[in-house]
């Protein structure tokens, strides 16, 4: 039976989990810290783990992992990375990441600088904490839109598209000296070119550095007014697309460069004009996959993928020689976006998508009953729908319908 210390078992990983406990693994909870936002711990089943701890002081973390005798330490969410990196370090086991990267992985100044560095192709940035140093570097980009986020944040926190210099400045100040979904305080802005073209999510789980393509998915986002961002579709793709074999590619080059060598990767990739360039890339698994949908699609999927290469090596070298990424069906995942305040039900909205042929399930991240506002960024979303259908025109002509449902109110109560 191996034993297994799992940091952060929130958003995906707790899937992870679940499929490594079914698989005979012993699982230990570390939390990296005691002030985590409530909303990861939605849906977290700590009645998987033998044992569970809080990081509190980094020595005694480590000793107590040592103590274990673990086989390998995962990171399941974002703000599990850092401390599983470390971990994994101290006890120098074979499953991991190169350390001396570590930062880079989360750090998103560094991570961009080390690919550049590379020669891997990168966008301009600054990382400052001074808005004269971004006013000036502004001056001299000298072209519009730029994206201004936290150094360190998940998904769409913070991320901020400014079209002229007022709008980057309120975004600058709306994003320093605050903390993120991650609890951490954004010390400085990062501050970047804007990539003009389309998103994409490479998805791996790599195993002594060979990676398994699991998902490619291409993102439909919305701007909003204030200049935050917030997802709209998440639509994947199969193997025969034009963009899946560059994106691949220069995926490939950057994990390895960032020194991803096992476990999962969630790469954001834009494809421009003069080709892929890395938006971010982060050393866990996809936080809004689910295994019961990758069973249909994929067949497969990064989250049994993940748990497989740790539980299972062998097995997992052996689909790695496959190479059989194909879609099943096509899927959309639906990022709920509300449209006015209102108490929360899904009840009505429930019976309606299941009228809808692709319909396969709906996750909701509030509660019956809760007061819920209109949507302003990636964490307001109040939910996804998870669409499935060997046709795609159904699923647009089911992505529609949801659409109207929202404006019509079927999740907020009269």
């Amino acid at each position: 039976m191996k034993k297994i210390i799992v940091v952060d078992g929130f958003s995906s990983g707790k899937f992870v989990a679940m499929t490594l406990y079914k698989m005979g693994c012993e699982l230990i909870h570390i939390a990296s810290r005691c002030d985590l936002d409530s909303y990861y711990y939605a849906g977290f089943d700590e009645t998987i783990y033998r044992q569970q701890r809080i990081n509190k002081h980094i020595d005694d973390t480590i000793e107590f992992a040592r103590q274990l005798g673990a086989d390998a330490v995962i990171a399941g969410a974002e703000s599990g990375v850092l401390l599983a990196d470390r971990l994994n370090h101290e006890l120098g086991l074979c499953y991991r990441n190169a350390f001396v990267t570590s930062s880079a992985r989360r750090n998103k100044y560094e991570m961009i600088n080390t690919l550049a560095n590379a020669g891997l192709s990168a966008a301009r940035q600054i990382d400052t904490a001074d808005w004269e140093d971004a006013s000036a570097w502004l001056d001299v980009h000298a072209t519009w839109p730029v994206v201004l986020k936290p150094l360190e944040s998940a998904g769409s926190d913070g991320v901020f598209i400014c079209q002229d210099k007022q709008s980057a400045y309120h975004a600058f100040l709306a994003i320093l000296g605050t903390a993120n979904k991650l609890s951490l305080v954004n010390e400085s802005v990062l501050l970047q070119e804007f990539l003009d073209g389309t998103e994409y999510v490479v998805n791996f789980v790599s195993l002594d550095g060979e990676p398994l393509v699991t998902e490619i998915v291409r993102y439909h986002k919305r701007r909003l007014p204030s200049g935050s961002v917030i997802y709209d579709i998440d639509e994947l793709l199969d193997c025969t697309s034009p963009e899946y074999q560059p994106l691949v590619d220069y995926t490939k080059q950057a994990a390895l460069v960032l020194g991803i060598k096992n476990g999962p990767s969630h790469a954001e990739v834009m494809m421009t004009s003069g080709g892929p360039v890395l938006v971010e890339i982060a050393a866990r698994t996809d936080g809004i996959l689910h295994p019961d949908v990758a069973a249909v699609t994929t067949g497969f999927g990064q989250l049994v993928a993940f748990a497989q290469s740790l539980a299972d090596p062998d097995r997992f070298r052996q689909t790695l020689k496959k190479e059989s990424y194909r879609l099943n069906a096509h899927s959309f995942n639906v990022c709920l976006i509300n449209q006015a305040a209102g108490m929360f039900s899904a009840k009505h909205f429930e019976r309606e998508l299941q009228r809808l042929p692709s319909y396969k399930k709906s996750v909701y991240y509030v509660n019956e009953g809760d007061n819920i506002k209109v949507t302003k960024n990636v964490f307001s979303q109040p939910g996804t729908v998870y669409l499935v259908h060997k046709s795609k025109e159904q699923l647009w002509q089911d992505y529609t319908s949801i659409r109207k449902m929202e404006s019509d109110g079927f999740y907020l109560l009269p």
